[in-house]
């Protein structure tokens, strides 16, 4: 017991005396520069409720002409379970403030959030092209387990000065499932904030490790894992100088999908599986579908391969839950790349080898990200179908067609008449609806000719229904 009690003092103060190596006047200086608050109103729906709130962070300017980075998650509305229960969720900014560390403040653009590390991007909008002292990150080919880091916490906006420093430690670093430097003693308000080490050089920001078993449209692992606590603690590490320099380079902007896609259905290939089908192989990926004209189609794979490689790399996915991984991996790779894989096929009593190269194309938008239109009278918000709506309800793309009610305001026509969100509309008045431009033209004329009744043809629980809204005009 003194044994451990010496080992435990000997580590605090090990680390105490780390935390005495960093300038931190030099570094609080450093960092005034590039530092701001940002202060984001959004709109927040899900469902028949809308509600406005503001969101404040700290922020990092990370080029001169006024690009910002900050931590997107508290707006992100990618959101798997829009689909699941028909009510769709969305966050919108409505307007963003930079103010930097010497109180000036500017309005500011939204672009986007990455959908890898969460961080959101918005551009400070001036009128005399300012140009901004911004983050320079240093590249680190390795950290040491036990460095020391420091980063910023950005107090409440009653507090000067608005900035207080902090002490972490590399503690890990993690090969699943990803390649990630994980670090502790930070917490969820500094996401977004730069890392130094002790030499004062900015080397990171701050980021977390996305679970997989939480992401993705296949809602079979999150079902899984609602009981473990664990897997909502959140892990925080280092999102290093590459991944923020592309990032910077090409910032994600809405409504541009660039992540690639290849269009299969998948399952993992477990260790029961492999050893019911003789396979020594340790994981791998089950194609159990193909999509009709996807890039897996136009590469020949076929339902039942197994993927073993990507790249000359392996594809090691023995459980459900990692399948993200490999999903991140196409994404990651965007849209155009070429993916070569080595796959085996199973026939008649034999396992043949195959190496097949597919191209990928562009991801199909996701619930969040399909155009949407909102009528004023009716008081709804449609959206156009997408990729996700056809696989989760089982629907053929190529005989169904209809728009998705997004939003529905409490109290409204289309609250009162009986439309739900979820609903699929096929056609207003009569007249088909298969897209939102369809939809707006439609209401447009009824809200011109002022009907008394309008009728909405709609799929809802795999049933179709007529539902008769009065209007008040």
């Amino acid at each position: 017991m003194k044994k451990l009690i010496a080992i435990a003092l000997i580590l605090i103060l090990t680390g105490y005396a780390s935390a005495q190596n960093f300038d931190y006047d030099k570094i609080y200086k450093k960092a005034q520069e590039y530092t701001v608050t940002v202060e984001i109103e959004v709109e927040i729906s899900f469902g028949a409720q809308t509600t406005e709130l503001k969101n404040r962070g700290i922020g990092i300017i990370v080029s001169p002409d006024g690009l910002v980075m900050f931590d997107g998650a508290p707006i992100d509305s990618d959101d798997p379970y829009s689909v699941i229960s028909g009510m769709q969720f969305s966050v919108e900014p409505k307007s963003i403030e930079i103010t930097l560390m010497d109180m000036t403040s500017y309005t500011a653009e939204f672009i986007g959030i990455d959908i890898f590390t969460k961080l959101g991007f918005c551009r400070i909008v001036t009128e005399d092209d300012k140009k901004f002292k911004h983050l320079k990150l240093e590249k680190r080919k390795k950290f040491d387990i036990g460095e020391m880091l420091m980063a910023h916490l950005l107090l409440p906006d009653y507090i000067s000065p608005p900035l207080a420093a902090d002490i972490g430690m590399v503690s890990a670093m993690l090969k699943e499932p990803e390649e990630f430097i994980l670090v502790v003693g930070f917490n969820e308000l500094e996401i977004g904030s730069v890392l130094y080490d002790s030499t004062g050089a900015a080397v990171g920001i701050l980021g977390p490790l996305n679970n997989p078993a939480l992401s993705g449209f296949d809602t079979s692992p999150m079902t899984e894992t609602m009981s473990r606590v664990e897997d909502y603690i959140p892990l925080l590490g280092i999102i290093d100088a590459d991944k923020v320099k592309k990032l910077v380079e090409n910032p994600p902007e809405r409504g541009e999908i660039t992540r690639g896609w290849l269009g299969i259905y998948l399952q993992a290939l477990t260790s029961d599986i492999a050893e019911f089908w003789g396979l020594e192989a340790g994981g791998g990926i089950i194609v159990n579908e193909v999509v009709d004209n996807s890039p897996a189609d136009s590469a020949g794979l076929k339902t039942g391969d197994i993927i073993i490689e990507l790249n000359g790399q392996g594809v090691r996915v023995d459980r459900e839950e990692a399948l993200p991984i490999f999903q991140r991996r196409i994404a990651e790779m965007g849209a155009d790349a070429r993916a070569d894989f080595l796959i085996l096929r199973r026939g008649e009593g034999k396992i043949d080898t195959l190496d097949i190269t597919a191209t990928l194309t562009k991801a199909p938008l996701s619930p969040a990200e399909a155009p949407d239109y909102e009528d004023e009278n009716f008081e709804l918000k449609l959206r156009d179908m997408v990729f996700a709506d056809y696989n989760i309800f089982k629907l053929d793309a190529n005989e169904f067609e209809g728009v998705v009610v997004k939003e529905v305001e409490p109290g409204g026509w289309a609250d009162i008449g009986g439309i739900n969100p979820g609903d699929i509309v096929q056609s207003i008045d009569g007249q088909k609806t298969t897209s939102v431009d369809d939809a707006e033209k439609i209401l447009t004329r009824i809200s011109k000719d002022k009907s008394k009744e309008v009728v909405f043809f709609i799929w809802r629980d795999n049933k179709t229904l007529f539902v008769n809204i009065k209007t008040d005009w």
